[in-house]
């Protein structure tokens, strides 16, 4: 019966703690397609020259050129893109840097973040304004700019930030880095404090063995 205890607590201690880790890194896809996808159409609608253009000049003739010669469409359409320093190099970069940083806080890794995120520059830049007229490579590029800074340099920093405070120093430095991914709280506003997921440890003591549940978020 002992041995039989022993092997369940052994079985447990390494099964649940992946389980708990797979549900904390639990992702909704279609979710944040649509969430996304809604706030791209609403940014469309809002522009009044985008979305006049849009309705009367929008063509999948374009499109459909824009893909059967990609780079030099987009070198091309980088030489005619004349919008100002604030648009191409401030606006451009920093809103893919908030989905980058949307994303990761919803679970994402590096990767699924930064392939979510360029999913969408390429069909913001060769389909939607593509349809108008031709992809910018100087978005193209302050985009993908703007998404590695997110996912590889300001949310580990977060990250930093968040695990100094929760260990008890509550420096204001720390707090400046936890705020560095603002969709740590945006995020719980919107969909709520994530659940907890349970996971089992066993380690050997003296005379036996201890066994316990830990929590997680």
């Amino acid at each position: 019966m002992g041995k039989k205890l022993l092997l369940l607590f052994l079985t447990a201690a390494l099964i649940l703690p992946v389980r708990a880790e797979n549900e904390e890194k639990k992702i909704n896809l279609w979710q944040d397609v649509a969430i996304v996808s809604a706030v791209t159409c609403v940014y469309v609608l809002v522009l009044p020259d985008t979305r006049r253009r849009i309705f009367h000049e929008a063509s999948l003739e374009r499109v459909w050129r824009n893909f059967q010669d990609p780079i030099n469409s987009a070198i091309q359409g980088g030489k005619s893109d004349h919008n100002s320093f604030w648009v191409n190099y401030v606006g451009h970069p920093l809103s893919f840097a908030c989905l980058g940083l949307y994303l990761k806080d919803r679970g994402y890794s590096n990767g699924g973040a930064l392939l979510f995120s360029q999913t969408l520059n390429i069909v913001w830049e060769y389909v939607i304004e593509g349809s108008m007229w031709l992809p910018s490579g100087k978005d193209l590029l302050t985009d993908l700019c703007g998404s590695l800074a997110a996912i590889y340099v300001l949310d580990p920093l977060s990250d930093s930030g968040e695990k100094r405070i929760a260990s008890g120093d509550r420096r204001w430095g720390n707090y400046f880095l936890y705020y560095l991914n603002p969709f740590k709280k945006i995020n719980r506003w919107i969909f709520g404090r994530r659940q907890k997921s349970a996971g089992f440890y066993v380690f050997p003591a003296q005379g036996g063995f201890v066994a316990g549940l830990h929590w997680q978020k």
